[in-house]
């Protein structure tokens, strides 16, 4: 297929280039530190200048110190990670490489290496690294467009979870046909598409039209790929287990822990702390507007569900007649979502002012303060109400696993309009896939979504 063939080339190309700007950026370090002048103001050179030769005998040992931690860091099979998650990915790679390299030849000592010059080529070999692969990939797509990409049909309702799991992919083309299929439809489809490969759900057809289609893909010489359950790429990957003999899922564990835990909670603290101090007087004028619009408090705080099931006080900008709640319970069988989440187009009990803010979903921030308190995070699951918590399955309460979020990746990809399931799934492919970069990503497109009014009410 041309798919493993590109990716080949395209790994192979990336080895032969991290290598040689590996061994630039360590040549560029040594250049600077022993023969810039100006350099030997700030760190004067007092033991005679080494030879390069020296240095070259290092990567005797640099080189099979790459290949394993690159290994370990999944750099050559993750091809799809692009932007600020790929240069913290190298950035931790290069680290990690020149830390074990100086662990080494400290014990080892045959020669001294000058530790300046190591910091300085770690520091070039990230940003040679970052550059390189940046342009590497984006001639592989535009290479793999001239040639032709692989071909990929994707049939189901539910199959734009796996089309957007696909579209990074430098050499696939997805096909996505929504909805149930025939015989002669899916023929039709791969004969006249030149499609290289069949993937459905199995949950949305029966055994025998699964094994009917697998015949056909067979006949026409074209693999037939089954998904277990659309939802559960969300949940894990398949193992094949030896001892078994069957295949099994494994589930992915929270990423969101340890260091990252840390750095995402030093984030949300300087962020709030700004934000808040930025809002405070458009945030006065809001309040005065609500106190004239209906009468009650101008804050409403309520009872959420958190961080492993911890209650605290939830805030926001009151968008409601008092006594909200009592007329919910009149109300609940107008939901216009499917499952615990009660949600309605034009619900009665929201206020005029209330319409606007939710529209543009002023009303949240007051949560800043639930960010600042260590309560809730500017990204994550939003909090949930305790009676809703409560009908919650094993899986879904797998959301209670980290600090709830102001938004969300579900609030990004189509907020109300999506189901339930779909809410859940898009949370819990958040806390197992978390980074940095996909919470920059998510706050930058917040706003986006907030004004585009899909999904608002």
């Amino acid at each position: 297929m041309k798919f493993r063939r590109l990716r080949n080339f395209l790994v192979v190309g990336l080895m032969l280039g991290d290598l040689s700007l590996l061994t630039g950026a360590v040549y560029l370090a040594y250049q600077i530190r022993f023969y810039f002048p100006s350099f030997h103001r700030f760190f004067p050179v007092t033991k005679g200048i080494p030879l390069w030769s020296f240095y070259q005998h290092s990567f005797y040992i640099l080189i099979p110190l790459w290949f394993l931690v690159s290994y370990w860091s999944r750099i050559y099979r993750n091809l799809i990670v692009k932007g600020l998650d790929e240069f913290i990915r190298l950035v931790k790679t290069v680290a990690t490489v020149f830390f074990f390299f100086l662990v080494l030849t400290f014990f080892y000592r045959i020669f001294e290496y000058s530790r300046l010059v190591w910091l300085m080529a770690g520091f070039l070999a990230s940003g040679f690294l970052f550059v390189w692969r940046t342009l590497a990939k984006f001639f592989a797509r535009r290479l793999s467009a001239r040639i032709g990409r692989d071909k990929i049909l994707i049939i189901g309702e539910r199959a734009f979870f796996l089309k957007d799991i696909l579209r990074p992919q430098v050499y696939l083309k997805t096909i996505f046909h929504p909805g149930k299929i025939g015989s002669d439809e899916l023929t039709s489809l791969v004969q006249n598409k030149s499609v290289q490969e069949v993937l459905v759900s199995e949950n949305e057809f029966s055994a025998e039209q699964i094994l009917e289609f697998n015949d056909i893909c067979e006949q026409l010489g074209v693999p037939f790929k089954v998904i277990p359950n659309l939802l559960e790429i969300t949940r894990g990957e398949i193992l094949f287990d030896e001892s078994l003999g069957i295949p099994v899922f494994q589930l992915r564990s929270i990423s969101l822990s340890g260091e990252n835990f840390y750095v995402k909670r030093f984030l949300d603290t300087v962020l709030s702390t700004f934000f808040l101090s930025l809002l405070f007087f458009p945030l006065v004028i809001i309040a005065i507007l609500i106190k004239l619009d209906s009468p009650g408090p101008v804050l409403y705080h309520h009872k959420r569900v958190g961080y492993r099931g911890k209650e605290f006080n939830f805030y926001k900008m009151r968008t409601m007649i008092q006594d909200a709640d009592k007329v919910l319970d009149r109300i609940k069988h107008l939901s216009e979502r499917a499952g615990p989440v009660f949600k309605m187009r034009n619900d009665p009990r929201i206020t005029r002012v209330g319409k606007i803010l939710r529209r543009f979903s002023i009303d949240e921030l007051p949560q800043l303060l639930n960010v600042l308190r260590g309560e809730m995070s500017l990204v994550g699951p939003r909090p949930q109400v305790i009676w809703e918590a409560r009908s919650y399955n094993n899986w879904a309460k797998r959301r209670l696993r980290i600090l709830p979020g102001i938004t969300g990746l579900w609030q990004v990809s189509g907020r109300a309009e999506l189901s339930f399931e779909e809410m859940v799934a898009l949370d819990i492919y958040y806390i197992e896939n978390w980074s940095l970069g996909l919470d920059i990503k998510i706050l930058l497109q917040t706003p986006i979504a907030v004004l585009s009014k899909k999904g608002a009410y």
